[in-house]
């Protein structure tokens, strides 16, 4: 662990970034999520997800760097599951896709709305690469393969047009980094 830690300090201290020192631990640890969660959807073979529909159903594409695309899903199985589901799903998508500017979703109906500046690099480029992203997420929220318990959705919700406090994770964090660290 005090390897770990020394190691991504450095590469705090020693990379460029925006925000803070936490906000850039909490990038390079949300980094290391994507990779493992796009491991995990790898491994979810086609067949298995094909009795779970998402259609994309509207596809409106961005405005250079000036307005997000938006996609609007709809995920007919999900009608009416628990905001929790919905919550979680919500945080996959965000972690996937990592430049999102809203996730917003109607259970009664099983849709969801994303809006997002697509990147022009990389993995995720077409909006039927994120329809399957989202199936294969959508498919193992709902089969307990992936935990419910991620916050980055509902934080991105509370927090909206205001400064978030620190959570008890980051101040425990920072508090053990100070320890490591010989000022």
């Amino acid at each position: 662990m005090t390897n770990t830690l020394t190691t991504v300090l450095e590469k705090v201290r020693d990379g460029l970034g925006q925000g803070g020192v936490l906000d850039q631990i909490d990038k390079l640890f949300r980094k290391q999520q994507r990779i493992n969660l796009f491991e995990k959807l790898e491994k979810v073979d086609k067949k298995e997800v094909e009795n779970f529909p998402v259609v994309l159903y509207k596809n409106v594409t961005p405005n250079g760097k000036k307005q997000p695309a938006l996609l609007r899903f709809s995920l007919p199985s999900w009608k009416d599951h628990d905001e929790i589901f919905w919550h979680s799903l919500g945080d996959y998508v965000i972690l996937a896709m990592h430049r999102v500017k809203d996730v917003e979703f109607d259970r009664t109906r099983g849709r969801m709305k994303v809006k997002y500046f697509p990147k022009i690099k990389g993995r995720i480029k077409h909006p039927e690469d994120i329809r399957e992203i989202i199936q294969k997420i959508a498919y193992l929220v709902d089969t307990e393969a992936l935990p419910t318990d991620f916050t980055r959705f509902r934080r991105m919700t509370e927090r909206r047009d205001s400064l978030g406090e620190m959570s008890k994770e980051q101040a425990a964090l920072i508090g053990a980094a100070l320890k490591l660290i010989e000022i």
